[in-house]
């Protein structure tokens, strides 16, 4: 009879278990984050806590057409990330749903707003480019709500501290426009499109653009790329650091000389020029005892040839050039040959090379010689430290350092030694400007107080003038050509005066050519100015009248007039811009390979959706009867069996929620039976 009545209340219980199952499966979702109504451009990060009274099965998100499974990462906490990509702009809803091992589940909301970060293409300017003075600046962007998107060009100079930024131009969704810089002429800066939207922004950093608006250059052509060396038919320049090319200004075909595979680059003091059957180049190299290094190649007939594994190239004139290896080398760039002048490797500043093929070179024991045609003749021999010789094939300049530190400009000659001024020494490696430079038996140099130098000429019969008379004045020379290129064939000479750049001869006031950036250069009998990608020429206004000649030695007196004629211009190619020079951007690339690889957070919380059992709860009372009676008819208690890490079960007796039908007599009868942890 006991037993009969224990099995009837454990059946009562099981029954009753089946509308109460609600009261014991309580889940609660709670966000951490995403915050009400955040903002996503392409994902967002999902943390929520779940707590629950029986062990959670999965906890789903939901937004749009996706869906995640979040990952339990400890405790209550589940993350994981949803991708937005693709959802149109607005405002989406946010569901994530907990659901239990018995089916039941809850959900919490957040709103999102989708704004996805706009793309931007950049049109113009490509790559390092001039003003002159006007620029056009174009760029397009592609947002999921193009009102939204903003396009404004950026000018950043560094050359005031701080440095200041002026905003040039801005559109809506496009901008094309061609601005006016006539106001910042000498100045250059950094360019950048800057992307804004309603939620974000970002930005785009753009080329180094140098402003130049004197009347007097004209540009004539131009590349994609940095101009390193040009002749009257090619443009040799670096397009990225990575690449040389050479442009045929007559076909506008361009061709790859070399790509240098990562990380290796070009930096300013890489060497780089035009030869007659090709270009000659450093290149970087592995280093040397943990220094820096570089290869000397030539690209001769579309092919690449190694002349030094580690060397430098001094100076390139004419077909002659002068580089550094295992030895000190003269190479005949026309034929192809080298000869070995010095058994040992001079640094680049320690010699330089004229068109007829004179090298004059420094050795370790300070003394200066010439070498023609195998013979090498001591020139000059001093105590003091002795540098940075320059030749054009009739004379030769170096510098003395004096035991008091103060250099000194020499003019060496077979007499002896002929002081020209004293002036500051070119340091070798990113030197911008030097102290002397010759060309057709003139030299022109700096003379003066340190800090107050002036530029003088002497003349091929030994006169010397003063050039400049102003303001502290600089040879204008490019630091891979230092010594060269500053003067005509008839003795003008360019220099600046910062920030303007001038053309000044004996007997004539000097003449403003246009601001100082870039660097001028005398070439087949006309000025040139080479800046950035663009190569200018200077118009045929003169300076004065030159003297006649193209040779000179030393000596002479320093109170002579000048005289002579003006040098002709020699004809040389030129494409104007607009026409044919500006296809040079869309020019086809030819080439060798590469080389070798060397808002406010809402209060969290939510209500709990309870879910009836379905039939596999009344399955499971029927099995808890049946286990009752079994072990009620075995005469032995019954035994708790956990699962192997899982949480002890915690009590069903909880509240009724509101709303519920169930009778507390059923929570009561069904108190004498513990339910088994699931």
């Amino acid at each position: 009879m006991r037993i009969i009545r224990f099995l009837l209340a454990s059946l009562f219980c099981a029954l009753a278990m089946l509308p109460a199952r609600a009261a014991w499966a309580a889940i609660n979702v709670t966000f951490v984050e995403p915050a009400q109504r955040s903002w996503s451009h392409t994902y967002v990060n999902i943390h929520v806590e779940v707590s629950s009274t029986l062990p959670i099965a999965r906890v789903l998100a939901q937004i749009g057409a996706g869906s995640v499974i979040l990952t339990n990462t400890g405790g209550t906490a589940y993350k994981a990330g949803i991708s937005t990509f693709g959802m149109p702009y607005g405002e989406h809803v946010l569901t994530v749903t907990a659901t239990d091992v018995a089916g039941t589940s809850a959900s919490a909301q957040r709103t999102v707003f989708q704004n996805q970060t706009p793309t931007a293409h950049i049109l113009a300017p490509l790559h390092e480019t001039v003003a002159h003075p006007s620029l056009r600046l174009a760029a397009t962007c592609v947002d999921d709500h193009p009102e939204d998107c903003t396009i404004r060009a950026t000018a950043t100079f560094y050359d005031t501290n701080p440095s200041t930024s002026v905003e040039l131009a801005r559109g809506t969704a496009a901008l094309d426009t061609v601005v006016d810089l006539s106001a910042y002429s000498g100045r250059s800066f950094s360019l950048r499109y800057q992307i804004v939207d309603l939620y974000s922004s970002m930005s785009l950093g753009g080329p180094t653009v140098q402003v130049e608006a004197s009347p007097s250059l004209e540009a004539i052509d131009e590349v994609p790329g940095r101009i390193v060396d040009f002749d009257g038919t090619r443009i040799l320049f670096i397009k990225g650091r990575e690449e040389l090319l050479v442009l045929d200004r007559a076909t506008r075909v361009t061709t790859r000389v070399v790509k240098l595979p990562y990380p290796y680059q070009f930096n300013d003091s890489m060497r780089a020029f035009l030869a007659g059957a090709g270009a000659v180049m450093e290149v970087p190299a592995l280093p040397v005892s943990g220094r820096p290094s570089s290869a000397v190649y030539e690209w001769r007939d579309s092919a690449l040839l190694k002349l030094a594994e580690n060397g430098s190239i001094a100076f390139v004139s004419g077909d002659a050039m002068a580089y550094s290896g295992s030895g000190t080398y003269v190479r005949d760039l026309a034929s192809g040959t080298d000869e070995l002048a010095l058994g040992g490797a001079l640094d680049r500043t320690n010699m330089d090379v004229a068109e007829d093929g004179l090298l004059a070179y420094v050795n370790g024991r300070w003394s200066l010689y010439t070498r023609r045609d195998g013979t090498s003749t001591l020139l000059a021999t001093s105590g003091d430290e002795i540098t940075r010789p320059v030749t054009d094939g009739y004379n030769v300049v170096f510098t003395k350092i004096l035991r008091s530190g103060q250099p000194q400009s020499i003019l060496a000659t077979p007499s002896g030694q002929v002081p020209l001024g004293v002036a500051p020494v070119a340091r070798p490696e990113g030197a911008q400007r030097g102290a002397y430079q010759l060309h057709a038996g003139y030299i022109a140099f700096l003379k003066g107080s340190r800090g107050a130098e002036q530029v003088w000429l002497r003349t091929p019969s030994g006169a010397q003038h003063q050039i400049s008379f102003s303001s502290p004045s600089q040879l204008d020379d490019p630091p891979a050509r230092l010594g060269h290129d500053g003067i005509s064939d008839t003795g003008e000479v360019m220099f600046i005066t910062p920030p303007k750049r001038y053309l000044g001869a004996p007997g004539a006031a000097p003449r403003e050519i246009g601001s100082h950036l870039g660097h001028a250069r005398w070439f087949e009998g006309a000025w040139y100015v080479v800046l950035a990608n663009t190569l200018f020429q200077v118009d045929e206004g003169s300076s004065g009248e030159g003297e006649g000649g193209s040779a000179g030695g030393a000596g002479g007196s320093t109170d002579e007039s000048f005289t002579g004629a003006h040098g002709a211009r020699a004809a040389m190619s030129t494409t104007r811009l607009g026409e044919a020079g500006a296809r040079a951007t869309n020019a086809p690339v030819t080439g060798s390979p590469e080389l070798p690889e060397g808002e406010v957070p809402a209060a969290s919380g939510c209500a709990v959706a309870a879910r009836e059992p379905g039939l596999g709860g009344a399955l499971e009372a029927v099995v808890l009867a049946t286990l009752g009676l079994a072990m009620a008819a075995r005469g032995r208690p019954r035994r708790r069996r956990d699962r192997g890490g899982a949480d002890a079960a915690p009590s069903w007796r909880a509240a009724p929620q509101q709303g519920s039908d169930t009778p507390s007599l059923r929570a009561a009868a069904c108190s004498c039976v513990r339910a088994s942890p699931r």
